[in-house]
């Protein structure tokens, strides 16, 4: 990740996380990720509380030295839900970004796994505090199939 802007000569700096997702055998699915400054995913696994997957290394900027990235993987069973979002979801003036996201957390936590992914976004961009956000907002949801057989992850 840190060679991403060599080869554009730019004096720029940003954060990415980079989510990799791969399928086991036994239905469930492999994440791994490395983030270098953005915002934390989010894993919600039916049963379990969400998990903010908070492991994160220094942001990209050419100032800052060439160093390897971590990377972390979970695994994820039929009806996980991952949650990538945009720090515009997140961040308001005179807000806790921390407190934000926990209140993310926890409405993906009430979302059933049966919930539409299109209906989960949208009630996640209407909540308090996100339904006027002051920066861009992007959010992308992918849900491990619950079905024995189903061949993909929804989206």
């Amino acid at each position: 990740m840190s060679e991403l802007g060599q080869p554009l000569f730019l004096p720029a700096s940003g954060t990415i996380v980079h989510v990799h997702l791969s399928p086991a055998s036994d239905g469930r699915w492999r994440l791994r990720w490395s983030n270098a400054g953005h915002p934390p995913p989010l894993l919600a696994t039916p049963g379990s509380a969400v998990e903010t997957l908070a492991r994160h290394d220094v942001l990209l900027h050419p100032a800052l030295p060439a160093e390897p990235r971590t990377c972390d993987g979970r695994s994820m069973a039929p009806g996980s839900t991952l949650l990538l979002y945009t720090d515009g979801l997140v961040e308001q003036r005179h807000g806790d970004i921390e407190a934000h996201i926990d209140r993310v957390g926890r409405l993906l936590a009430a979302a059933t796994p049966q919930l539409p992914l299109e209906t989960l976004l949208r009630s996640l961009l209407r909540s308090p505090g996100t339904s006027e956000p002051e920066d861009d907002t992007v959010l992308l949801a992918v849900r491990v199939p619950r079905a024995a057989g189903a061949g993909g992850v929804s989206r």
